[in-house]
């Protein structure tokens, strides 16, 4: 008798401490894929116990979307709330599969399990949106005169600025072309009046012998250009060489030293003298001036022969 009254001694402080588990089944009257519901799960434990929840098989149909836990304290024993928030990704019956908790105490580990329970996942539910319906009858729009008015005056201006930036451009490519300039004066008089320009510089005394010579062969090319008719401005000695075809083999010898001349002081960094470069300067007017008196005694020849005619 003594040794039954210490063994219920023994059990009832074990009974106070006992693990519980208590689930509760929250969903829709009807599931469908996609839709959550809950398993909601109340684990009974002593203070000093701690909770594990082991991996959950769960056939890839259900997915865990969210875990919520909550401890309440009451006395020793505590009480640990789970919301458990799962979707369906399939459709049929299916066993939800039980889950386990692992309670492990100083001297004990002990596993608790919720019951399996049979869930039946219907497909999704249609949109409404996507029912194929009739195409309604086109609606009746009755237009007014200001309807008309507005669109009328907005393509009318439209087509006014259009004509007003086709006359400004118009009018800006006018104004950029530059003007043709013709000189009807010989060649050597063209050239011999920027000659005289650029003997009003002075630059030989300023010691600017490089762009001074650099001038007197342009306007010998220039010059060459506009009398034989060649593209002498373009061209280097050497190819002047080639292509001035002149009957005075002597002035095409003077011409080509005159160039070859300009070339060193703007190619081998010549230094000329002051004397030099007025020779140059000097050479290149009478040049010049020697196409004066073949251009006067063609029209004093022509005078001659119209006077003969009158006198006759």
């Amino acid at each position: 008798m003594k040794k039954f009254i210490i063994l219920v001694i023994l059990i009832i402080p074990l009974l106070g401490f006992s693990q519980s588990l208590d689930q509760k089944l929250v969903k829709p009257q009807k599931l469908y894929v996609g839709t959550p519901f809950h398993v909601l799960v109340d684990i009974t434990t002593t203070q000093t116990d701690s909770i594990f929840a082991t991996p959950v098989d769960t056939l890839d149909v259900f997915i865990l979307r969210d875990m919520k836990s909550e401890d309440i304290l009451e006395n020793d024993t505590r009480t640990t709330k789970l919301d458990l928030t799962f979707q369906p990704f399939d459709t049929g019956e299916f066993t939800f599969p039980k889950l386990e908790f692992a309670v492990v105490s100083e001297n004990d580990t002990t596993f608790l399990n919720t019951n399996e329970f049979l869930l039946n996942i219907e497909s999704v539910l249609t949109d409404s949106s996507d029912v194929v319906m009739d195409i309604a009858d086109p609606l009746k729009v009755n237009l007014g005169f200001w309807d008309y008015f507005f669109p009328i005056l907005a393509l009318i201006i439209i087509i006014l600025a259009i004509v007003f930036i086709s006359k400004v451009l118009k009018n800006r490519d006018a104004k950029t072309e530059k003007p043709v300039i013709i000189d009807s004066r010989p060649p050597y008089q063209i050239v011999l009046e920027l000659l005289k320009k650029l003997n009003q510089e002075n630059l030989p005394a300023k010691g600017e012998f490089l762009s001074f010579h650099f001038r007197l062969s342009y306007l010998l090319r220039l010059f060459i250009e506009l009398h034989y008719k060649i593209t002498a401005v373009e061209m280097t000695t050497s190819e002047i060489r080639s292509d001035l075809q002149l009957d005075d083999f002597k002035e095409k010898s003077q011409i080509i030293d005159f160039l070859t001349f300009a070339d060193k002081i703007k190619f081998a960094k010549f230094q000329p003298t002051v004397d030099e470069s007025i020779k140059a300067e000097t050479w290149l007017e009478e040049y010049l001036k020697s196409f004066k008196e073949t251009t006067i005694k063609p029209d004093a020849e022509k005078s001659e022969d119209n006077q003969e005619e009158t006198n006759a």
